[in-house]
C-alpha cells in the first residue's frame, strides 16, 4: 500500500474528480447534515429512529454500509480499492466513507480512489430503495462513462 498521511477531508473533497452536485452530498455526509431519522427523532418530528430495512438505528453510517445491500456493495468497493492499492480489503477501513482523511501517492491514484469512495456514498444516499450490487456495478460503469465524457469536451 501507498504511505498514507493524515490530510484533512476539506483537501480531498476538493481533490476529488466529481461533478458539483456530487461534490455537495458528499460535503453533507462528511459533516454529517445529511437528513437520517435519528436525528428528526430527538426532536420528535418522526415517531422512530429505527431504519426502515433493519433494526439498527438510522445513522448515516448504518445507511451506507451495514442497512439493505450496504454491506455487499462496500465489501465490493474495498475490493476495488484493494487493487488500487495492493492491499487486502479488510485492510481499508470503514472509516473512509465518511472520513477521508488519508493522502495516497501518486495523486492520479489518490483522486482516482476518491472518485470511488464518493460514488458509494452518492449511490447509497441518492439511491436508498431496494438497488442491489449489480445496480451499483451499472452506476459506477455511468458515472465513470459521464467523468471521461466530460474531460473529453
Amino acid at each position: 500500500m501507498a504511505p498514507c498521511r493524515l490530510g484533512t477531508h476539506m483537501e480531498n473533497l476538493n481533490d476529488a474528480p466529481l461533478p458539483t452536485n456530487t461534490r455537495c452530498i458528499w460535503y453533507q455526509a462528511i459533516h454529517d447534515t445529511h437528513q437520517c431519522t435519528a436525528t428528526p427523532h430527538l426532536i420528535n418530528m418522526v415517531p422512530s429512529h429505527t431504519c426502515r430495512r433493519c433494526t439498527a438505528t438510522d445513522t448515516l453510517e448504518n445507511r451506507l454500509i451495514a442497512s439493505g445491500e450496504g454491506r455487499k456493495i462496500w465489501q465490493y468497493t474495498k475490493t476495488l480499492l484493494a487493487r488500487m492499492l495492493r492491499p487486502i480489503p479488510i485492510h481499508i477501513p470503514d472509516e473512509w466513507i465518511l472520513r477521508p482523511q488519508f493522502n495516497i501517492r501518486p495523486p492520479k491514484r489518490h483522486r482516482a480512489i476518491l472518485w470511488v469512495v464518493a460514488n458509494v456514498v452518492i449511490f447509497r444516499i441518492q439511491q436508498y430503495t431496494n438497488l442491489n450490487l449489480h445496480d451499483y456495478m451499472d452506476f459506477l460503469h455511468r458515472s465513470r462513462w459521464k467523468l471521461m465524457r466530460h474531460k473529453g469536451e
